[in-house]
């Protein structure tokens, strides 16, 4: 059996090439080894956002006696994870059915490269029982994704410590194990996001971050600002802090760890301090997902970083050609990304892009992606902080809007908020904006488009928002300047 692609790996990359190539005429082979929908769907967003909302309604419920509502609040763990489930797998049904409606072939197992020649690609494939079939492919897109890294610290091995992955899992009975304490190591995404659903639901969270501040990637107003808000609610956040080691406590109950750090300041002789808790989740960075995915034979012929993660040229395509990578395996500046972007929506936009440049099209570049956080107040951005303009040596003037006088953001009890827009000094062009309030996570898309089309500050302030909005600050913020 030959197909026009083989696609390994059913995640927003995966999934959204082998749709877009269907579509195009082309004959595709979806392969996955495990459950339909990747990491993004069953370990990853949504089902972190599943938790994030049932967490977010808790903490409103307990804090709505201004509003004018009383009355016992609780919650039950059991519930939470049964309603996790049932929207990941809502999901995933229905991305199932719309996979084979489109005429794709959808093989469970595990997917090996043999070879890649000029007149096609081999590939096996390994299904449960361990025997192996083999098939054809004119190209092969490589859509495996990523998986949780452990920090190389003693005790890591211990019952107690856990990934995101572990947190996820079907069954959320470790979910549950980390209450009423969990220590996070990692202030990055996954770490701040689980945070807020630790201590939405009452738990108490203590984060140690190795850089010196959480979010270190993102503007340096929003990491202070989610920080000051996270504190407040209880969360403990220690920055310029390593792991040296995790420990078993003396327990006041089954299962407690002792997680021992120490800060930067720290002369050598101190001795490190220690956090109990009754887990920590390791939240300090993903690997490439690359086990079993080269044959012997084959193993060496596609060129990896030192990390091990493929490499790509603008167009997508690794050092063999017809071999494609997209998503978080991928490694490159495909259609003007920045390498290093793990982001779903970014791993489906370059993936159809790869389609496109297959079927022989132009793929237009990417432009600005927006990058999300799903705390409370939400974050996002897009394109760039006033930091990344400077150090770019771009000319930029900024405007900035607060909520404390947007009506929606009063009624709603809106904490501290704001958004930062940041426009080229000279031709007044928006190039980037941070957006911290409920809903930003949905307002970014509008300003990822004006920042690809140049929109001017002129042409955002003469634009008319909707009353009583959060999108109406925009306006205020455009004005600033």
């Amino acid at each position: 059996m030959k197909f026009d692609l083989l696609v390994i790996g059913s995640g927003p990359a995966g999934y959204a090439a082998s749709i877009k190539a269907r579509k195009a005429g082309l004959s595709v082979c979806l392969v996955e080894k495990a459950l339909a929908g990747g990491v993004c769907l069953n370990r990853g967003c949504i089902p972190t956002k599943a938790l994030l909302y049932s967490a977010s309604l808790h903490r409103k419920a307990a804090e709505a006696a201004p509003f004018g509502v009383h009355g016992a609040v609780s919650f039950d763990c059991t519930e939470v994870q049964r309603r996790r489930r049932e929207v990941v797998e809502s999901i995933r049904a229905n991305q199932i059915a719309f996979i084979e409606k489109s005429g794709v072939t959808l093989e469970r197992g595990s997917a090996r490269i043999e070879s890649a020649g000029d007149d096609g690609k081999t590939i096996s494939i390994a299904g449960d029982d361990g025997k192996r079939k083999t098939v054809r492919a004119e190209r092969v897109l490589i859509a495996t994704g990523t998986k949780p890294a452990l920090i190389p610290v003693a005790g890591c091995d211990l019952d107690g410590v856990f990934t995101s992955d572990d947190l996820l899992g079907d069954n959320g009975r470790l979910f549950e194990r980390c209450f009423p304490a969990l220590t996070i190591i990692g202030g990055g995404v996954i770490g701040m996001e689980f945070a807020s659903i630790y201590s939405d639901f009452g738990g108490k969270v203590t984060v140690i971050e190795a850089l010196p501040r959480v979010l270190a990637n993102m503007d340096r107003e929003v990491s202070q600002i989610i920080t000051m808000i996270l504190k407040k609610r209880g969360v403990n956040i220690i920055t310029n802090a390593l792991v040296e080691r995790f420990e078993k406590a003396e327990a006041n109950w089954e299962g407690e760890l002792s997680c021992l750090f120490r800060k930067n300041s720290d002369a050598p002789e101190t001795p490190p301090q220690s956090v109990a808790s009754n887990a920590a989740l390791v939240a300090a960075g993903r690997k490439p997902e690359t086990d079993g995915l080269f044959s012997p034979d084959f193993s060496g012929a596609i060129a990896l970083t030192e990390r091990g993660y493929i490499r790509v040229n603008e167009a997508g395509m690794t050092n063999v050609p017809g071999v494609y990578a997209a998503g978080d395996i991928a490694w490159g500046a495909a259609f003007g990304m920045i390498p290093g972007v793990q982001l779903a929506h970014t791993a489906t936009a370059q993936a159809e892009r790869i389609i496109d440049h297959i079927m022989d099209k132009t793929p237009a570049p990417l432009g600005a992606i927006p990058v999300c956080v799903y705390t409370t107040p939400e974050i996002a951005c897009a394109g760039l902080s006033t930091d990344e303009a400077k150090e770019r040596g771009v000319p930029v003037v900024v405007g900035k809007g607060v909520f404390g006088g947007n009506g929606r953001a009063v009624i709603e009890h809106q904490e501290r908020s704001f958004v930062k827009l940041v426009f080229h000094a000279e031709t007044k062009a928006l190039v980037g904006a941070q957006i911290m309030c409920n809903h930003a996570t949905d307002i970014i898309a509008w300003a990822a488009q004006c920042i690809n089309a140049g929109i001017t500050a002129e042409q955002i302030r003469n634009s008319v928002f909707a009353h009583p909005t959060y999108a109406e600050t925009i306006a205020q913020a455009a004005e600033a300047i």
